[in-house]
């Protein structure tokens, strides 16, 4: 069984002091250490800002943005504002305080060590502070150049204990395409449906009403993963945040809680809102119990977003972990950063602290062999078992079939409906 091998990184703000910041590990065996980061610098402040500005300004992220007002043609460019922003984060992080100094040699030495024993390198950030979410911490060039197989998730803060999933003979998917004009959610419909060739169960719902997304939340048996697909967008500092359902519906997670919990507690164990600025929405679930969700932290164009998706689930369905397949996924959309500069900064992996020591894969998520699980289970002869396993199979077929007819899925009808363009 794998070791789990993850450091945290907690850093409280201390006001003039700076942030207190506590180095921990989870399985890599060396003593917390903690010191002070220095203050957040006025300039990386203003460089983020003016990076975030342009970012903004780009075509492709006007058409799906539902949170940026109309302002003055800016003049920078936002390649230019990302370069800055990563020189001003790298002087930041390698200050030579003496403060701070201590606890980056100290976190050289524990990425060394689980370098070299070729583990997964995990790292988890404990920030309430809004400014530090946003930031790139992934460009912190002790990542960038001595580990680069770090990958980073942030903590949301939820209640109530981590809740195991409840594995059955496939993947359960609900795939939620929410109001799409000007995006072509039509493009990631077709990865979803791709899923099924891994064995997965998709419910597909188009705009659906409350009413009906309510209903469908509590079916049984469950969801493990939930998709939502459609325009979206979270207050600035992250606390709230909204989808919007159909032409009609903006809807706060808080206003469909009761149906969320539900699903939660039947075992929903991953969100992927593939959509715009998510950090609100990311923060709502977790107060709702949901262990791990993925967000986009800013406005993200169309095709980022679905290439997010295929190269995610490339690597998930195939059983990477969660943290492996986030860190490829985000790593193949360089392609973007000439068109679109911070591309790769976008898809934000969310997680409560309870689910660390729970690696989450689709492989977890089924039984290992479902049919060999029953067979040893009852230990039953060969000849009973095979009758069985064809009764089971026939069943199988006639709610499959039962099931197309009462799914809303990738139709005829559903591809009138659906806009050019993607998801935010």
């Amino acid at each position: 069984m794998e070791v789990i091998k993850i450091i945290k990184i907690k850093l409280i703000d201390s006001g003039e002091n700076g942030f207190h910041v506590i180095l921990n590990s989870i399985g890599a065996n060396f003593e917390p250490i903690d010191g002070f980061l220095p203050c957040l610098p006025a300039e990386l402040e203003k460089s983020f800002n003016q990076w975030q500005s342009a970012y903004s300004q780009l075509e492709d992220v006007r058409k799906v943005a539902t949170r940026i007002s109309p302002q003055s043609v800016v003049n920078y460019s936002s390649y230019e504002e990302k370069e800055q922003l990563k020189i001003t984060l790298n002087q930041w992080l390698d200050s030579g305080d003496l403060n701070w100094q201590p606890v980056r040699d100290e976190l050289i030495s524990v990425l060394t060590y689980l370098g070299n024993s070729d583990s997964e390198i995990r790292l988890f950030l404990d920030i309430k502070n809004p400014n530090l979410c946003r930031i790139p911490w992934q460009e912190w060039n002790l990542f960038q150049s001595r580990f680069p197989q770090t990958e980073i998730a942030i903590r949301v803060r939820g209640k109530g204990k981590f809740r195991r999933p409840r594995k059955s003979s496939k993947v359960r998917i609900i795939a939620i395409v929410g109001k799409s004009d000007g995006i072509n959610t039509q493009l990631d419909l077709e990865v979803i449906q791709k899923l099924k060739e891994k064995g997965a169960e998709v419910r597909f719902l188009n705009q659906p009403t409350q009413e009906i997304l309510s209903d469908t939340l509590r079916e049984e048996p469950g969801y493990h993963i939930l998709i939502f697909a459609g325009h979206s967008c979270s207050k600035e500092d992250g606390s709230i945040g909204w989808i919007y359902l159909n032409d009609r519906d903006k809807l706060s997670i808080k206003e469909f809680k009761n149906s969320l919990r539900y699903a939660i507690d039947n075992g929903l164990q991953l969100a992927i809102f593939n959509s715009c600025d998510g950090l609100g929405l990311a923060n709502q679930l977790a107060q709702l119990g949901l262990s791990r969700i993925i967000v986009m932290r800013e406005p993200v164009p169309d095709l980022v977003a679905v290439k997010f998706l295929e190269y995610f689930f490339a690597e998930f369905a195939n059983n990477k972990s969660l943290f492996k397949s986030m860190k490829i996924a985000r790593g193949r959309l360089e392609h973007f950063e000439s068109e679109y500069p911070g591309a790769m900064w976008l898809p934000t992996l969310c997680i409560q602290e309870t689910a660390l020591s729970h690696p989450l894969s689709w492989q977890q998520l089924i039984y290992p062999n479902f049919w060999q699980a029953s067979i040893n289970k009852f230990k039953l002869p060969l000849g009973l078992t095979a009758g069985i396993l064809l009764i089971i199979l026939a069943i199988n077929l006639v709610k499959n079939k039962f099931t197309e007819t009462k799914t809303t899925g990738i139709q005829p009808e559903i591809h009138k409906n659906i806009s050019q363009g993607k998801s935010c």
